[in-house]
């Protein structure tokens, strides 16, 4: 005949060991979900730097770096042209007001002349700036993207970290143990516990009664 007592201490033991094992799996998948939710974050923002520099490279065109040239030579030039100037400024004692307008003239011929050059100049100089420009990017690009792929492996390593450091409630897998061997005990002694603590119950009842 079964002992009910020993049956249901059994049950409750196994009951109180699942609830407390699926317990400790949820909390490892609530860390394993969060690292991939972290590792989702990180892979939006590699994929958002991704596309700002394919944006970049599809509104690349040399004109910037053709302007920052140009000005770059015309402030040499002007800095030139102010020396240069100085050092005419002076004239020649006893030159006429003709030999002044010449030197004028001829000043401002040669900053015609070296300003077009610098505008040539820059033409050539533009194609390989904005070359060296955009390989700088790529290189930026290939840098932050193993940055995005090292954070997101770190991020997978602690969510895993985490969940393998997730444990079952000791006091409770102790608790079931004991009522799960008491039970077993009972159980190949031959002993019936539910006669057992009915006697005790019975006895409890008898001496309250005296």
């Amino acid at each position: 005949m079964c002992d009910p007592i020993s049956l249901g201490m059994l049950a409750t033991a196994l009951t109180a060991k699942t609830v407390n094992t699926r317990q400790t799996n949820r909390r490892k998948d609530r860390e394993l979900a969060a690292g991939i939710r972290k590792q989702g974050d990180i892979g939006r923002e590699s994929a958002g730097r991704v596309s700002e520099e394919i944006q970049s490279l599809a509104e690349s065109n040399p004109e910037a770096e053709k302007a920052e040239s140009i000005q770059g030579f015309i402030n040499t030039l002007q800095s030139n042209k102010d020396l240069t100037t100085e050092a005419a400024g002076g004239g020649v004692f006893g030159a006429s007001d003709r030999f002044a307008e010449d030197v004028s003239g001829a000043l401002s011929g040669v900053g015609a002349r070296a300003t077009g050059r610098a505008e040539l100049l820059s033409k050539i100089d533009a194609p390989a700036r904005q070359r060296t420009r955009e390989a700088v990017g790529r290189g930026q690009l290939a840098a932050d993207v193993r940055g995005f792929q090292d954070r997101s492996q770190s991020a997978d390593f602690l969510a895993r970290l985490k969940a393998s450091e997730q444990r079952n409630n000791p006091l409770i897998d102790i608790g079931a143990d004991l009522l799960s061997g008491v039970a077993t005990a009972g159980v190949a002694s031959g002993t019936n516990l539910t006669t057992v603590l009915g006697d005790k119950i019975a006895n409890l009842g008898f001496l309250g009664g005296i």
